[in-house]
């Protein structure tokens, strides 16, 4: 008989079913995990956002703009050196009620200052050593020959303000191509000038001056009819009456000026074209009317003298010269015409342009606010105001910066044909009365010397040396 089986081994104690996670478990544990993340991530924004805006004006921001706006107290100092300060300041306090209204933030305070100096060579010597010391003036006036000397001390034009476009579409071109220098645009105008042909209507009567004197040819023909010397004796006879003040450089109001349009109208570069042939048949062109013609000479009074007095018929100046003409004799009539052109110039020909423009230093802190300034004081309710107000005191106000406005002008004796030929003007340092005398008197020593025993061409060869040395190029070879 067999043995009985072993017992059945002791049933093990079954292991307690898993727990399910509760929901509120498991939101703490993904909680858990996005903590350190969500930091990280912030951290990362923030970041980003430094970096990104840095250097960035954040008030310019879309809808959270004004969370950054810049407020407190801002003063600006404006150097003004024509306009008197009752037509600028009235402009400024308007200026000012808009832009606060706009950035209430802000209290703004912009004081003009009508500065005078002995020359404007003092001015300008002045204005950049201060600018340079880091005391000049937040926006100033500088003539529009002056940026390559400056742009290193003033503050471009911010595209916001005004694009290059809207630049271009707002003011003649020789405004643009005078205020950029590379890529920077460094002034705004609030004015044009430029060279036009001033006539005695008593002495021009029977000649259609804007019909009949269009060329040079034009103008040489009639200043030789209109002369009169003693005694008839146009080789040695006194002139006694002059039918153009041409051809000198000492008493002819803004000689360089005419001899430089003659340069430009001739394709030629005043200040580094001087040493050839266009060059030299302009000098002598300009030289014959008182070598050949002999209808000027430099025995005969300042031009401006004389054209007031009747002893010429004819000057070439700015048109800003019809008031000190006005001044001397408010009994002559007169009117302009657009300065003549060689026979073979495209439509509308080549013009002179000499002018002021305003501009901000590189050290202001607003210079945002002062650009904004100079863009309203260029909008065209602006410039009515300003030609208004200079208009009561005098027989006209300053010629219009704007393209749009000139039409207004258009039937102006004096300014409808300076704005109808601004389009086509170009302009150079060698401009008379804009602070660069000693570009001035580099041409006015050629035409002395052209006058004299020198030739032409090794009379601007000379000239050209020596603006070379004020433009600080080294000599060229065979110089």
């Amino acid at each position: 008989m067999m043995p009985p089986p072993p017992p059945p081994p002791p049933p093990t104690s079954p292991l307690p079913p898993a727990e399910e996670p509760s929901a509120g478990n498991l939101l703490e544990r993904i909680r858990g995990l996005i903590r350190p993340l969500a930091i990280l991530g912030v951290v990362a924004l923030l970041g980003v956002i430094i970096f990104g805006f840095a250097g960035m004006d954040l008030s310019r921001l879309p809808l959270i703009g004004g969370l950054f706006q810049r407020g407190g107290e801002v003063t600006l100092t404006y150097w003004g050196l024509w306009e008197n300060p009752d037509v600028i300041n009235p402009l400024i306090n308007s200026f000012i009620s808009e832009y606060e209204g706009e950035n209430p933030r802000v209290n703004l305070t912009i004081n003009y200052e009508k500065r005078s100096f002995g020359t404007l060579e003092q001015y300008k010597e002045t204005l950049l050593t201060r600018l340079q010391q880091g005391s000049g003036p937040d926006i100033l006036r500088l003539h529009n020959s002056w940026m390559s000397d400056f742009s290193a001390e003033i503050s471009p034009l911010p595209s916001e303000v005004l694009s290059e476009q809207d630049y271009a579409l707002r003011f003649y071109p020789v405004s643009l191509s005078s205020a950029k220098v590379e890529t920077e645009i460094y002034a705004i105008p609030m004015e044009y000038d430029g060279l036009v042909l001033f006539y005695n209507k008593a002495l021009l009567k029977d000649v259609d001056v804007s019909a009949k004197i269009k060329t040079w040819e034009d103008f040489r023909r009639e200043a030789v009819k209109l002369t009169t010397w003693e005694d008839n004796d146009r080789n040695k006879g006194k002139i006694l009456k002059s039918g153009a003040a041409f051809g000198t450089a000492n008493n002819i109001s803004h000689s360089s000026d005419i001899l430089s349009l003659l340069f430009a109208q001739s394709g030629v570069d005043p200040l580094t074209e001087l040493n050839t042939q266009a060059a030299a048949d302009a000098l002598t062109f300009y030289t014959n009317f008182s070598k050949v013609d002999r209808v000027w000479d430099e025995t005969l009074p300042f031009s401006i003298n004389a054209f007031a007095n009747g002893q010429v018929a004819m000057i070439i100046a700015p048109s800003w010269r019809a008031l000190d003409i006005a001044a001397l004799n408010p009994e002559l009539e007169f009117a302009s015409s657009s300065v003549p052109q060689l026979p073979a110039a495209a439509e509308g020909g080549v013009h002179w342009g000499t002018f002021w423009m305003e501009g901000v230093s590189a050290d202001t802190e607003r210079a945002d606010i002062a650009w904004k300034f100079l863009e309203f004081m260029t909008r065209e309710d602006q410039q009515r105001t300003i030609y208004a107000a200079e208009a009561q005191t005098r027989p006209f106000g300053e010629p219009y910066a704007l393209r749009s406005l000139a039409e207004s002008l258009a039937e102006h004796e004096i300014l409808g044909p300076l704005l109808k030929s601004a389009p086509l003007a170009v302009s150079s340092k060698t401009a008379d009365l804009s602070g660069n005398q000693s570009y001035v008197n580099v041409l006015k020593k050629a035409i002395s010397d052209a006058l004299g025993q020198v030739k032409a061409v090794d009379a601007l060869k000379t000239a050209q040396t020596t603006i070379d040395q004020l433009e600080g190029k080294a000599p060229t070879e065979g110089q």
